[in-house]
């Protein structure tokens, strides 16, 4: 009995101190899609790896929002791109340079491939938080 109290006392710490995040995305004028985005807790993962929620929504507007849930404090990093064509992949030339718009937040940017971890991470507190950033 002492050993579930105890879990359930765990628990409760881990959801107190949950927050949610919501990515507003901005999508380039008169293109249309469904916005997949992809969030990462870990820099060796980011922004190719496995990552550690990953959320859709529908541009309306020149704006997608999508929401993470249950996320604890920490730092993290997000990519998205505006599917174009609904093959739920981010399309590319024969160069591998992407076709679809997309994006990091924070804007990074990288010339000469994606941004580091560092460049795009925000970190979350205990409470709901809203990144903005744009795709292009």
């Amino acid at each position: 009995m002492k050993q579930l109290i105890m879990s359930l006392a765990a628990l409760y710490t881990l959801a107190a101190h949950a927050a949610d995040l919501n990515l507003e995305v901005s999508v380039p004028a008169q293109k249309q899609g469904t916005v997949l985005a992809a969030l990462f807790d870990k820099a060796d993962a980011f922004p190719r790896g496995k990552p550690l929620q990953t959320a859709m929504a529908q541009a309306v507007d020149g704006k997608a929002v999508l929401q993470f849930t249950g996320l604890p404090e920490g730092d993290y990093a997000a990519t998205a791109f505006l599917d174009e064509n609904a093959n739920q992949k981010l399309d590319a030339n024969l160069f591998g340079l992407p076709t679809e718009p997309y994006g990091f937040s924070r804007n990074a940017r990288n010339p000469v491939g994606p941004p580091p971890f560092a460049d795009a991470s925000f970190r979350l507190g205990a409470n709901a938080d809203t990144q903005a950033f744009e795709l292009k």
